[in-house]
């Protein structure tokens, strides 16, 4: 049977700061460290997927992020996009983007699909040359090469690994405990963490939240009734409906 492909694009809810663990400052790394082993401690992985046991903390570190996107990251998002040429903007996403084809890369071989790894490695073989280093897209005009979404989160979901208990982390935002161990996987296959130069990785880390956060600000305004019960749905609808679309591609490749 021929391989079904989904184009259906839907908004990413991602944490407020994405930025992987390495990219933290010392005193931070240690603080969150030390914050996933106690909630790893607090609640069995196998929990269910709609269990929010930890909601008074969750609710507590929510409003922390919120209050860090209200005076910082939504500010400097809002004035980016305001006085950034259109042209450059869309080159830093494609930039971006295409670093982000390494992990998704990584979890394509993790999750046993072959063929769409060697497309996913194409794409970023072909932006970073043709593409002038990932600043215009190439692969998907040129050759069909659809960006894909990929995380350790969903490999290990494919896996049979449970999501376990909800929890909101400072700075990354929602995940499950399995996103806690996922999130710490990825950022060994995010190309940035490899800059050593604290300064300029910190600084990519920066205009890359920048950047992500400019393509959410126009979802604030759908937010309704109590944010923090809002956002947790939200997280767990988009985050199901991915992992069913990786189901579904699964299942066809190996009819």
């Amino acid at each position: 049977m021929k391989r079904i492909e989904h184009s259906t694009q839907i908004p990413r809810f991602k944490p407020l700061l994405d930025l992987p663990m390495r990219s933290v400052s010392t005193p931070l790394g240690t603080a969150l460290a030390v914050f996933f082993i106690l909630l790893f401690l607090v609640q069995p992985l196998h929990a269910a997927v709609d269990n929010d046991p930890l909601e008074k903390v969750n609710r507590v570190t929510y409003q922390f992020n919120k209050q860090l996107d209200r005076f910082i990251v939504k500010p400097l998002a809002v004035t980016y996009d305001r006085f950034t040429p259109a042209s450059a903007k869309t080159g830093v996403h494609n930039f971006f983007s295409n670093l982000d084809d390494v992990r998704v890369t990584f979890n394509d071989l993790m999750q046993l699909k072959f063929a769409r790894a060697a497309t996913d490695f194409g794409r970023f073989a072909v932006n970073s040359t043709i593409g002038l280093g990932g600043l215009i897209e190439v692969a998907d005009p040129a050759f069909d090469w659809q960006k894909n979404q990929q995380d350790f989160g969903k490999t290990l979901a494919m896996w049979g690994v449970e999501p376990g208990p909800y929890v909101v982390l400072p700075l990354f935002g929602s995940r499950t405990m399995r996103g806690v161990f996922a999130m710490g996987v990825d950022s060994f296959a995010d190309p940035l963490v490899d800059v050593n130069h604290v300064q300029s990785r910190n600084s990519l880390m920066a205009v890359k939240t920048t950047d992500y956060r400019v393509g959410v600000v126009s979802f604030d305004e759908l937010v309704v009734g109590d944010e923090y019960s809002f956002m947790r749905d939200i997280y767990f609808q988009l985050r199901e409906y991915s992992l069913s679309e990786a189901y579904v591609e699964v299942a066809f490749e190996e009819f």
